[in-house]
């Protein structure tokens, strides 16, 4: 072997070390846990899976995204739905708002738009069992009444994780891998944490990509003016701030906000804090997706953004006792929901 061989093997190799190293220290196995929060929780069953929660505020009503992936990881789907769940009654559990839609339904982040003029839709990340990638879009006439309008794709749609609309047509939502499911690289882009993630946008006719350079783009949320949007890139252990461009939806990076956690879902209160559910042990996550035995730690973060810099404080840590792999953490008034990928179960907490 010439030395010059030798030397390009070595490069790759040390790169390769290099690579795995941070991917190692990105899901920080040394996280330390001690579990604390202020407020009381209740558990709330009736749903699995439910790794989305959005609140319509107005209302006090929040729509749940769900379904089984256990099911879905061993080769056997069911169909996923759409809950409603009050807030205003104690005693309420969720409903299915989706009981008559496609059989072929596995919902992932959902987006309640809500329009001036009444005009509200609930945007649904849809990952169907042939591997294609959809945008459901629903009608809400009222609170607990779902229509489906239509469902959306485009090339762009790559492996989309969360979403956030800006009109009833147009969209940002993040890839959090650069190549589709079942693709090999997938697998690379997790062990070597490579920046492949991206956020893409639709604008009303066709999908762009519009940030790039991520490591599993995330959560995704958007400034009630429309001018600021918020990426959770959950291997860099960071929330992205850009600056959107309102003519033609384009990005640019002005900041971030340093976690040294695994954010996951953002979701805005009805006072303007957005709200994080996060993994701080990503190991521990990997460990609980594949045996539900594992328990894997559950955090909500609070963020306010309208601090310089924006200030974030730790609301809720378990271990996992109650609710394992925390996806998302929705605040209404002194309500919190937590939801999670896998459990059979909400958390109701009082804060």
């Amino acid at each position: 072997m010439s030395n010059i061989v030798k030397l390009s093997s070595l490069v790759v190799i040390i790169l390769v070390c290099i690579l795995a190293y941070r991917g190692y220290v990105s899901v920080s196995p040394f996280y330390p846990i001690e579990p604390h929060f202020s407020g009381q929780c209740k558990v709330i069953t009736g749903v699995v899976g439910a790794e989305d929660i959005t609140i319509d505020h107005t209302n006090q009503f929040a729509y749940i995204s769900a379904d089984d992936r256990r099911a879905v990881m061993a080769n056997k789907p069911v169909r996923g739905g759409i809950y409603g769940l009050d807030l205003a009654t104690d005693d309420a559990h969720p409903i299915l708002l989706t009981p008559n839609f496609s059989e072929d339904f596995h919902p992932h982040g959902i987006y309640l738009y809500q329009g001036d003029n009444g005009n509200n839709r609930l945007f649904v990340i849809n990952h169907r069992n042939g591997g294609e990638q959809q945008i459901e879009v629903f009608d809400i006439s009222n609170i607990n009444t779902l229509t489906h309008l239509k469902s959306i794709s485009y090339p762009e749609l790559i492996a989309p994780n969360d979403i956030v609309a800006i009109s009833p047509n147009q969209f940002y939502a993040t890839n959090d891998h650069g190549y589709p499911p079942g693709h090999f690289m997938q697998k690379l882009e997790d062990y070597l944490g490579l920046p492949l993630s991206n956020v893409s946008y639709f604008d009303g006719k066709e999908g762009h990509i519009v940030a790039t350079g991520l490591q599993y783009s995330n959560g995704i949320a958007i400034s009630p003016d429309l001018k600021t949007l918020y990426v959770a890139e959950i291997m860099n252990r960071k929330v992205n701030i850009y600056n959107r461009n309102g003519k033609d939806g384009s990005l640019s990076k002005r900041g971030e906000i340093l976690l040294d956690t695994g954010a996951d879902n953002l979701e805005w209160d009805d006072v303007g804090n957005l709200w994080v559910g996060a993994h701080p042990k990503l190991l521990s996550f990997l460990a609980h997706a594949s045996d539900a035995a594992n328990l894997s730690p559950s955090q909500v973060i609070k963020i306010d953004v309208t601090a310089t810099p924006p200030v974030f404080s730790e609301v809720y840590l378990s271990a996992g006792e109650d609710i394992s792999g925390s996806t998302v953490g929705a605040v209404s008034g002194d309500s919190l929901l937590i939801g999670s990928v896998f459990e059979d179960r909400i958390l109701k907490c009082k804060l």
